[in-house]
């Protein structure tokens, strides 16, 4: 039974004591009348039953009115009544009254703990008795006269009550209709009554808090996700919540009073006894252990104990259930698949998808195997860091676009190990995605398969090269063509090498001179045939090169020259001397054709034609002069449906600083045509030149231009250059509508450059240099454009206001070995940077040109060494991965 209970069971004992000896005395005294006896036989009566009450669990309200009927009948002509304080709100409430009606207590209701308010609410705040014998007198009870009044009262006596700790519960208050004030045996009667209240009060607050208490215990036992239970000191079950009959699939009924250990597995009973044990000396447990549920299934539980204890003293054991089965089965799995991937002979990366360059948190021995790199140099860095000089761009552009999408990609990559060797990397890269379907990391699968590729490469080689020479063969060159013509349409130049004379050497010196003579004129062609350019044997001794790196005919015509040259040096075999020449007809992807091997058949003519001007000459195909103006007609027309439909593009070549940092891009038109690809800019440009459709074009590159702008400046490109032909600088609206481009589009000085030609100089110059001018003051540079290959006077130099000089690329062309080039250059060089000009060398294709412009001191370089013109979202791509 709690102290509480004790307590007021001892204190109810005296107050029964204390009414015998007065029954006692009262029964003695002779003095007292025969209706005296009866009161107090009846005052008695009525005690016994209040002290009797106040024993029940009966609702508060019921024992307090029982305590105010008892003073009522101690205390004559009172009425009684018990308000409880509400410490919150700072106001009393009646919660019992004796002989009063209800009424008066609800117009008591809510009434303020202050001083003034009445007996109650003054006593209340001063914490002390108010006696007043007659309310009318008394100024506190202003507010209350009509109340007064109405019920006929005069006295007022209020006593706070206080908890045992000093803590306002209430007022204890009897009223009275007469005027008086309580004597001295009323006051003990209604002390006796102010402890009663105090005791019944705290008595029903401490049963409320440990009622809540318990429930709230409950609450956490019943409901709890985790499987709960109690033990005696005997190891058995006293009581089991919801959660852990699910866990064993036994009822509570079923296994209370059981052992705890009699659903534990056999092998774990010992160590559970212990862990009991432990727990009863008062030392929490944790540990896991089997358990069969009633179905006989094991499971894996983490069990965590807790000693009960109870005044001091350990009463049982509490403890908590938790089911680990799938945990460790997933931890199991883990292990295994770890185990499984640490043995694997494949290479497994892993990297972080949500960081930037996705670096690698975990390589396996195999990657360390094949690669040669260790774990500790991968972590933390790209994949990127095995690719190399042969690695294939496209390639890795495949594998940067699955990544950004977020997909699977399978390929073949040339990777680089880290002692410099190649190795063929047949990679797959899957996605890892989380819950929510985000994708947290990639997965690489790497295998070396360079045995394999070396075995098929070899297999190919054999049947697609000439034996003799080691160049492709005629089956090979021609599937090289078809394969180009189901690609992008891309400008090709296909050359047809035939030499003059070769028949009389090879029969009057022998089959193994003219192999010699063969061989030597494919090591020949080849050295000077850009190496990502075809070279084949077509047959007996002819050759054929088909040329992607020649974007112009000049450059072409350049080639050719040079091949011809080749021919210069006598071949010597043993200790003979032979002279030959060749003829070399040239066609290009430009003439329409039914089918690809046609340009080869179309280079053979022309060929033949430039036979019969002569040997050591070339030609290039052309097809009828009716059937030419023919081609001019139509692709004016197409020209100008190509203008309204925009089949037009830009495409941005960077330029770059002597350092190799980007720092502009010259904006470049293209036109794909929806039937033949992309036309040459040499056969359209000038077409449009003559026709004036060149405006319009070059109005619409200046306005694309701007539009891109912003994009490149935020991929370092900071500056644009944009061509303007000759027919547009002369137009009387040319300023205006440069002006409101650039406005519209908010450009600001600095970011785009006019290149115009010396041409420009020739109709009127001063026209010319005053609309340089103008352009200047909008903050549009200006830079000379293909300087020295016009007609302008050097005097000019002086007076346009251009900043940069571009010098053509039949200047910087090998450079470093043709003097007359080198010679140009340098005083160019020289000569800018006395007139405080900066320098564009344009068509930088080997790194011995760059190194040598670099070496005079040239301020920037463009050309195919660096990168070729691309269209923005490939250039931007190339930007990110440069």
């Amino acid at each position: 039974m709690p102290n509480g209970e004790w307590v007021l069971i001892a204190f109810i004992a005296v107050l029964m004591l204390m009414a015998g000896v007065v029954f006692v005395v009262a029964w003695r005294a002779k003095r007292y009348a025969a209706y005296q006896q009866s009161f107090v036989r009846e005052f008695i009566d009525a005690e016994y039953d209040t002290l009797r009450a106040l024993a029940q669990n009966r609702p508060l309200a019921e024992k307090l009115v029982d305590i105010c009927e008892l003073a009522e009948y101690q205390v004559k002509d009172s009425f009684a009544s018990v308000m409880i304080a509400d410490p919150i709100l700072g106001v009393l409430n009646a919660e019992a009254v004796g002989g009063l009606p209800k009424a008066f207590s609800q117009a008591l209701k809510n009434l303020p703990i202050a001083d003034g308010v009445g007996a109650c609410g003054t006593a209340a705040a001063l914490r002390t008795s108010v006696i007043v014998a007659n309310m009318h007198d008394d100024p506190r009870f202003e507010a209350f006269v009509p109340l007064i009044n109405e019920y006929q009262l005069k006295a007022a006596w209020s006593f706070p009550i206080f908890s045992a700790d000093n803590q306002l519960l209430g007022t204890f208050a009897l009223y009275s209709k007469l005027a008086k004030t309580p004597s001295e045996s009323d006051m003990k009667l209604i002390e006796r009554s102010r402890e009663l209240i105090s005791l019944v009060i705290t008595q029903h607050r401490d049963r409320f808090e440990r009622e809540r208490s318990e429930q709230h215990t409950l609450s956490l036992f019943d409901h709890n996700p985790e499987a709960v239970f109690t033990l005696d000191l005997e190891g058995r079950f006293m009581s089991l919540n919801a959660a852990a009959e699910r866990l064993i699939e036994f009822k509570a009924e079923q296994m209370v009073g059981q052992p705890y250990d009699a659903v534990v597995l056999e092998e774990d009973k010992q160590r559970t006894r212990e862990h009991f044990e432990a727990t009863k000396r008062g030392e929490p447990q944790h540990y896991e252990i089997g358990v069969l549920n009633q179905r006989g299934q094991l499971q894996r539980i983490e069990i965590t104990n807790m000693p009960i204890i109870i005044d001091g003293e350990i009463t049982g054991v509490h403890g908590i259930a938790k089911n680990v089965s799938q945990q460790r089965e997933y931890e199991e799995r883990l292990q295994i698949l770890n185990r499984s991937v640490e043995a694997s002979t494949n290479g497994v990366v892993i990297s972080d998808a949500r960081k930037q360059g996705f670096p690698v948190i975990y390589v396996n021995p195999a990657f360390t195997t094949i690669t040669g790199y260790q774990a500790e140099e991968m972590l933390g860095r790209s994949c990127a860091l095995l690719q190399g000089p042969d690695t294939n761009p496209i390639t890795t552009k495949q594998i940067a676009e699955a990544l950004r999408e977020q997909r699977e990609v399978r390929c073949t990559v040339r990777n680089y190990r880290k002692d410099g060797t190649p190795f063929w990397n047949e990679l797959i890269i899957s996605p890892v995605r989380d819950n929510q379907g985000e994708v947290t990391h990639y997965v690489g699968l790497q295998s070396d398969i360079s045995a394999r590729i070396a075995h098929e490469d070899k297999l190919a080689y054999q049947a697609s090269h000439d034996v003799l020479t080691g160049l492709a063969n005629r089956a090979s060159i021609e599937t090289y063509l078809y394969k180009l013509s189901q690609q992008e349409a891309k400008l090709v130049y296909v050359l047809f090498i035939d030499l003059d004379g070769f028949k009389p050497v090879n029969d009057s010196l022998g089959h193994e001179c003219g192999d010699h003579i063969l061989q030597q004129t494919a090591q020949r062609l080849r050295s000077v045939i850009p190496e990502h350019d075809m070279l084949a044997r077509f047959g007996g001794d002819e050759f054929v090169a088909v040329v992607q790196s020649a974007t112009e005919p000049a450059d072409v015509v350049a080639l050719v020259k040079t091949i011809l040259a080749q021919f210069d040096t006598p071949f010597v075999y043993e200790d003979a001397e032979v002279t030959l020449s060749a003829a070399i007809g040239i066609a290009s992807s430009d003439v329409p054709t039914s089918h690809p091997n046609e340009l080869i058949q179309f280079a053979d003519v022309a060929m033949y034609e430039a036979k019969r001007l002569g040997s050591g000459t070339y030609q290039w195909f052309s097809p009828e002069l009716d059937l030419g103006t023919q081609q001019q007609l139509t692709l004016r027309t197409q020209m100008q449906e190509a203008i309204a439909k925009q089949q037009f593009e830009v495409f941005y070549q960077p330029i770059v600083n002597n350092a190799g940092a980007v720092v502009a891009a010259e904006a470049l038109v293209r036109w794909k045509h929806p039937e033949q690809g992309y036309i040459s800019p040499a056969e359209f440009i000038p077409l449009a030149e003559r026709t004036g459709q060149i405006v319009t074009i070059g109005r619409w590159v200046l306005e694309q231009a701007c539009r891109d702008l912003p994009k490149l400046r935020e991929h370092g490109v900071g500056q644009v250059s944009v061509n303007f032909s000759p027919m547009q600088f002369y137009r009387e609206d040319f300023l205006q509508s440069v002006e409101q481009v650039v406005r519209e589009h908010g450009i600001k000085p600095g970011q785009l450059v006019a290149e115009i030609t010396e041409n420009v100089l020739l109709r009127d110059a001063n026209v010319s240099l005053t609309t340089m001018s103008k352009l200047r003051d909008m903050g549009i540079e200006i830079a000379l454009d293909d300087f020295g290959t016009g007609y302008a006077s050097l005097s000019y130099l002086n007076i346009i206001p251009a900043q940069k000089l571009k010098i053509d690329r039949i200047f910087v062309q090998n450079i470093h070995n043709n003097s007359r080039n080198a010679a140009i250059t340098r005083g160019v060089l020289t000569m800018a940077a006395e007139l405080g000009m900066a320098v564009v060398a344009e068509g930088v294709e080997t790194a011995d040109e760059r190194d040598y412009l670099i070496n005079y001191a040239c301020d920037f370089m463009q050309g195919y060494l660096f990168c070729r013109p691309l269209p923005i979202a490939e250039l931007i791509d190339w930007l990110n991965h440069k």
